[in-house]
């Protein structure tokens, strides 16, 4: 039998919603369709990726500290950058200690199915089309005070639900019973989501990955109005799926990357600690 990862006394108070809690309490597990890729927070905790996720965690929970600081928004500038890596790991490090939830917010194409092993779970998108609560929709992993709600099959604009009242008051909702919210979504450039995500969240952390993220873009993304960037992450994982977004830049070959001495200087000047 595997090691119990937490134990209740471990989790910090929440306000008194029981009858929320309870509910969390009653979702399914997440059913993996594959092994889960990636995750090496939980599969690899000892590795030198783990150690850079705990720290990432103990200066979020820093952060936390100091001022408000729940619903945490992780997007990129393009594809091909990890950020769907980035949000599955940091929220399965911040489930160690604190009760969190994972978002996929990438209606369009969600990394987290690869990354979580999740195909085919119903989410967002189904929630959308129906009248009841999103809470049938959510998912546990074993063994974490972790629930992620998937982002499922779209047939509407995605940003017809993203803009929506009915969205921002789920969000607000769901995330009392959370002391984490971590929310996956699409890239800056390609598409406008990440930009009206922004507006319902406390601070956003940009990933960009050495040596591949174009400059040109990456300041366009930092463009973005209401972005409340908190930090910028480098990310040198080498497996983002090429397919990814790839429509939207067909023939478009970046003359400039961002190097090791770029991110230094962009945190630097952003202030960006993260």
């Amino acid at each position: 039998m595997p090691k119990r990862l937490f134990a209740p006394n471990r989790i910090s108070q929440l306000d008194p919603l029981e009858n929320g809690c309870l509910e969390l309490d009653c979702a399914e597990p997440i059913q993996s369709v594959v092994h889960p890729r990636y995750l090496v927070a939980r599969t690899e905790q000892g590795s030198v990726a783990g150690e850079k996720f705990r720290s990432l965690a103990i200066r979020l929970r820093n952060f936390q500290k100091r001022q408000r600081l729940k619903k945490l928004l992780i997007t990129s500038s393009v594809k091909g950058e990890g950020k769907s890596v980035i949000s599955a790991n940091l929220a399965v490090t911040l489930a160690q200690a604190q009760r969190t939830l994972l978002i996929d917010c990438d209606l369009h194409q969600s990394g987290l199915r690869e990354v979580l092993g999740s195909h085919g779970l119903a989410g967002i998108a189904e929630w959308w089309r129906q009248s009841g609560s999103v809470h049938s929709f959510l998912r546990r992993m074993d063994e974490l005070p972790l629930w992620y709600l998937p982002a499922g099959q779209a047939s509407e604009p995605p940003m017809e639900i993203l803009q929506s009242q009915r969205f921002s008051d789920m969000l607000h909702h769901i995330s009392k019973w959370f002391d984490w919210v971590v929310l996956d979504s699409p890239p800056l450039v390609p598409v406008a989501d990440s930009a009206v995500l922004a507006v319902h969240v406390d601070a956003t952390l940009l990933v960009v990955r050495q040596f591949t993220t174009p400059k040109p873009l990456l300041k366009e993304a930092l463009k973005t109005e209401n972005l409340k960037l908190l930090g910028i992450v480098a990310n040198e994982w080498q497996g983002t799926e090429q397919s990814y977004y790839s429509h939207y830049y067909k023939g478009y070959v970046p003359s400039q990357k961002v190097t090791p001495q770029d991110n230094d200087q962009l945190s630097d000047s952003l202030g960006a600690q993260a």
